[in-house]
């Protein structure tokens, strides 16, 4: 029964992301190709292969991971994917679903006022369209 409900929960996540994206997660076939050109893997918990790997299983811990917002979209994972998968796509799906269930990492009266003044206000804008509702 658990494992039921567990497979139910998986197949939801997964068709969420799909349906945000325009992916399909299972096409990847874990090469690592999108973890070894990342320029955010330093400081990411998980790479982006491990993230799909979580996308693919339905694990919802991967909308919990602090990798998904550390992506900066710079689109170098999906330039170099062999299977033409947008993972930039795919992590922004998961920001989205974050962000319609009412999590946001970024909210702005929480700023400090000097960082607003030292900030160039693109930083500002970019951050706040990714990190809030």
């Amino acid at each position: 029964m658990a494992m039921e409900l567990s497979n139910k929960m998986s197949r939801g996540i997964i068709e969420r992301i799909k349906e945000i994206s325009g992916q399909d997660p299972h096409l990847c076939m874990q090469c690592g190709t999108c973890s070894a050109g990342c320029t955010g893997r330093e400081v990411m918990e998980l790479l982006p292969r491990q993230v799909m790997r979580l996308i693919q299983l339905g694990d919802a811990r991967v909308l919990h991971c602090r990798s998904i917002w550390v992506c900066s979209t710079c689109l170098l994972c999906t330039a170099r994917c062999p299977r033409g998968i947008d993972l930039a796509r795919l992590m922004e799906a998961l920001r989205v679903i974050n962000l319609r269930s009412g999590r946001e990492v970024l909210v702005a009266e929480k700023i400090p006022v000097e960082l607003l003044t030292r900030v160039p206000q693109m930083a500002l804008t970019s951050g706040m369209r990714k990190l809030s509702a």
